[in-house]
């Protein structure tokens, strides 16, 4: 009964504080974490999985079933895939990413094939381009049936080379019939595929722009960047220090501890925004009357 209780209450703990439940995983060895990710609901543990340490995420996942392991990639962006991704042997990795859903698997080669601290590892693939003679109408259909989320639609040749690039809102607003050549604006600032991470956040294109392209060179286009990204990029980048912890307990004990430890948290925030009142009791007793003991 007390195993039951644990375990619902470290679901729920996962479930309404992903982040949180994320920090204690990544301080606990890996067979332990691991242990919590083999039967916990695919979409809860990859939730928690995606915002671990990608070092510590990959220990996990190498000590599961292929099966497992794709059905809790699948479920996560794919940013935080292939970043997990990249810390599994060369084996594993090429196993678990031919299992990926096709346009996945593609887009996770690509990334993969940049070192983790450039622009090209972190860019949005999963983009729309199309040639310039594509009608607005035709478009506007691909745009529907993609998951592209920048709002930017990218014109390229038949070498994926980006020749123009045209918004969401100037392909509402124009006539069915019109090309992409005639609606497109020029590239924006571009950014090098190669380029480090670090010193992409003082590019002069983020003046003007809140997304840019990336490109390799020839001006191949790899994918999308927004300021946004580029600031996850680089803070995730940069952890690679596991936090300290007391990793002592078994699993559920720790879960449970960070559960009760997060509802304390808010209750403590609750007290502390009650209105002031004065004591029941004086401090010091009323002249003239006396006081009950």
């Amino acid at each position: 009964m007390a195993d039951d209780r644990d375990s619902a209450l470290s679901l729920a703990f996962m479930r309404g504080h992903p982040a949180s439940a994320a920090r204690v995983l990544d301080a606990l060895p890996v067979a332990e974490a691991q242990r919590i990710f083999e039967n916990a609901p695919a979409r809860i543990a990859a939730s928690v999985m995606a915002a671990m340490l990608p070092r510590q995420a990959s220990g996990c996942v190498a000590g599961l079933l292929d099966e497992r392991a794709l059905e809790l990639l699948t479920a996560m962006n794919l940013q935080a895939a292939v970043s997990l991704l990249r810390y599994l042997p060369e084996p594993r990795r090429r196993v678990l990413v031919a299992g990926l859903p096709t346009a996945a698997a593609l887009a996770s080669s690509i990334l993969l094939g940049y070192n983790e601290d450039t622009l090209g590892a972190w860019a949005d693939p999963g983009v729309v381009m199309l040639p310039p003679q594509t009608r607005a109408e035709d478009a506007l259909e691909q745009v529907r049936q993609s998951e592209a989320l920048h709002g930017l639609l990218c014109v390229t040749d038949s070498q994926r080379r980006l020749v123009g690039v045209v918004s969401l809102t100037a392909l509402l607003r124009a006539p069915g019939a019109a090309s992409l050549g005639t609606l497109m604006r020029k590239p924006p600032a571009m950014l090098l595929a190669h380029a480090l991470l670090a010193g992409a956040a003082e590019h002069a294109g983020w003046a003007h722009e809140s997304v840019l392209p990336v490109v390799e060179a020839g001006e191949r286009l790899v994918g999308l960047m927004s300021r946004d990204a580029l600031n996850r990029a680089l803070s995730r980048n940069a952890s690679t220090d596991v936090p300290e912890d007391d990793v002592s307990a078994g699993l559920p004990a720790v879960m449970v501890r960070g559960y009760w430890q997060m509802l304390s948290g808010v209750a403590g925030a609750a007290v502390g925004l009650l209105p002031r009142v004065a004591p029941v009791w004086p401090d010091k007793p009323v002249s003239g009357g006396a006081r009950d003991v």
